[in-house]
């Protein structure tokens, strides 16, 4: 009778056995998206010319895959939408995209594990003037037969070209749109600055500087970089730079766990106090001044921007606890006396 069940089972065990080879049959099969695993020199392009000229030059890409990697090139407008951002556009109300030409065409095959250079020349015309900005991007060609049956590959990489035309009527001009902190009152250190500057004039600008930070006693006790990579800003954009003041005994830094901050249900950093004993002479406390010094070359001369805010930094934790220290201290050495003048007393009295 057992063995009897035993044969009943032998069927459902094979239709099992069936079910699961067929499913890892296709899950082999299911291609699985690869990374676009590519590096390109240089990262951007800065250029200057005079109407008329031609510029050449050239994108050096690397395919760090193991595998022939057919390459399609592009190349879009670099924008501002409303807010300001950079966008990318497939067409150029000036026409300005057709200025370049790729001298090997628009495809190529990148050979693995080595560089492949991609020249092009741009043919400025006389009638140009001022800014154009470009980005040539470098996607996988779907339609080369070299593409890799039953692999997707997703991503691609740009290299901006940022090209000036020399032409009276330039203008390089600036303004700082916004200089803050992200709260007027902090318990601790870091204190973190935004900064948003605007690009006002016809060509790019590349503003550079610092921000000096004083107490009330008006001497600087920190300087802090703005835009030390020298990023530049189109005309038509903004450009936001963050940076943040951290020296001090008492800081706030993130949890780690992994190598990864730890976020908090709500995916904020998780942050833990920080005691800095060699820097104890820099308790930060009390109302501090920011000044904000940009500098960008409009063609002239240097034009400097400035902008000013102010902040608190109350420890008030801190401070609670050496407050109660303090008030024991106070209260034990009382005691301490009034216990000694009490004995005195008594000593005296007996005698």
């Amino acid at each position: 009778m057992r063995y009897g069940k035993k044969l009943l089972l032998l069927p459902v065990a094979l239709i099992v056995l069936v079910g699961f080879f067929a499913a890892s049959l296709a899950f082999a099969q299911t291609p699985t998206p690869a990374n676009f695993d590519v590096t390109v020199s240089p990262v951007f392009f800065d250029l200057t010319a005079n109407p008329g000229d031609t510029v050449n030059a050239k994108v050096r890409i690397r395919n760090n895959t193991t595998s022939p990697l057919p390459l399609k090139i592009t190349v879009e407008q670099m924008t501002g939408d409303a807010n300001g951002n950079l966008t990318l556009r497939s067409t150029a109300s000036d026409n300005s995209l057709s200025w370049v030409h790729f001298t090997n065409g628009n495809t190529i095959v990148a050979n693995p594990l080595e560089w492949t250079d991609v020249p092009f020349t741009i043919t400025i015309p006389k009638t140009a003037a001022y800014g154009y900005y470009y980005a040539i991007s470098f996607a996988q060609d779907n339609n080369s037969p070299l593409r890799r049956t039953g692999a997707a590959i997703t991503g691609a990489a740009a290299v901006p070209i940022l090209l000036d035309v020399k032409k009276a009527g330039a203008k390089a001009d600036a303004t700082i749109t916004n200089f803050s902190t992200s709260q007027q009152v902090y318990e601790y250190l870091p204190v973190d600055f935004n900064v948003t500057v605007a690009n006002s004039g016809n060509i790019q600008v590349q503003p550079h500087g610092n921000i000096f930070i004083s107490n009330g006693a008006n001497n600087n006790i920190a300087t802090l970089d703005v835009n030390p990579n020298a990023a530049n800003i189109i005309p038509g954009t903004k450009r936001a730079f963050t940076t943040s003041w951290s020296d001090g005994f008492l800081v706030q830094v993130p949890v780690m766990e992994g190598g990864k901050p730890k976020l908090n249900q709500n995916g904020k950093p998780v942050y833990q106090l920080q005691i800095n004993w060699n820097k104890l002479t820099n308790f930060r406390v009390g109302k501090y001044t920011a000044n904000l010094i940009l500098v960008f070359d409009n063609g002239a001369r240097d034009v400097s921007l400035e902008k000013t805010i102010s902040f608190w930094v109350i420890p008030y934790k801190a401070i609670a606890v050496m407050l109660v220290i303090i008030l024991v201290v106070i209260a034990g050495g009382w005691l301490l006396i009034k216990s000694y003048i009490n004995r005195e007393v008594a000593k005296r009295t007996k005698d």
